[in-house]
C-alpha cells in the first residue's frame, strides 16, 4: 500500500492540508522543468505513463480507504501538468501551470461531466481513469489556451 500512496499522492504532494491539488501539479511542474526540453514522442511516453501509474494507484488508494477521488489523489494533477505544458519550456511552463490550475478549478464543460460520469461508475478501474479523465479535459482547456496565448505573442514579436 505505500507504493500505491506514493503514486496516487505524488510523492506526498497530495497529503498536504493546504492545496493539495496545487501541490500535486507543482511536482508535475518540477518534473517538467528537471526534464527539459524533451521530444514530443518522450512526452507523448511520459503521459501515457503516468496515465496508467495514476489510473492504477487512483482505483487503488479509493478502494483501500473505501473514497471516490480522495482529495489525496493527486496524480492526476501531474498528468494534468503534463499535457497543459505539452510542446513548451522554461518561463511557459508558469502559465501552463496557472491556466490548469483554473481549468481544474472551475471545472468547465465538459470536464464537469466527465467528473461527474466518474463518480456514478461501479468499476473500481473505471473510477480510477475518472479520477484522470476529468483533469485530462481540463489540460487540454489550459493547453489550448497556452497556445493561443503563445501564437498571439509570436505574432506581435514577429517570431
Amino acid at each position: 500500500m505505500r507504493f500505491v500512496t506514493f503514486c496516487a499522492t505524488a510523492g506526498g504532494a497530495g497529503l498536504s492540508p493546504l492545496a493539495p491539488g496545487t501541490c500535486g501539479t507543482f511536482v508535475g511542474l518540477v518534473l517538467l522543468f528537471f526534464c527539459g526540453s524533451m521530444s514530443l514522442g518522450l512526452s507523448i511516453l511520459l503521459i501515457c505513463i503516468t496515465l496508467l501509474v495514476g489510473t492504477w494507484s487512483a482505483a487503488r488508494f479509493d478502494e483501500f480507504h473505501k473514497t471516490q477521488d480522495n482529495q489525496c489523489i493527486v496524480i492526476d494533477e501531474v498528468l494534468g501538468m503534463q499535457i497543459a505544458a505539452l510542446g513548451m519550456h522554461g518561463w511557459e511552463l508558469v502559465p501552463a501551470f496557472v491556466a490548469f490550475r483554473f481549468f481544474d478549478i472551475l471545472k468547465l464543460p465538459p470536464a464537469r461531466q466527465v467528473d461527474t460520469w466518474s463518480k456514478k461508475q461501479n468499476n473500481i478501474w473505471l473510477r480510477g481513469f475518472g479520477v484522470m479523465a476529468d483533469d485530462i479535459v481540463a489540460a487540454l482547456q489550459a493547453l489550448c489556451l497556452c497556445e493561443c496565448i503563445r501564437y498571439l505573442i509570436r505574432g506581435m514579436i514577429g517570431t
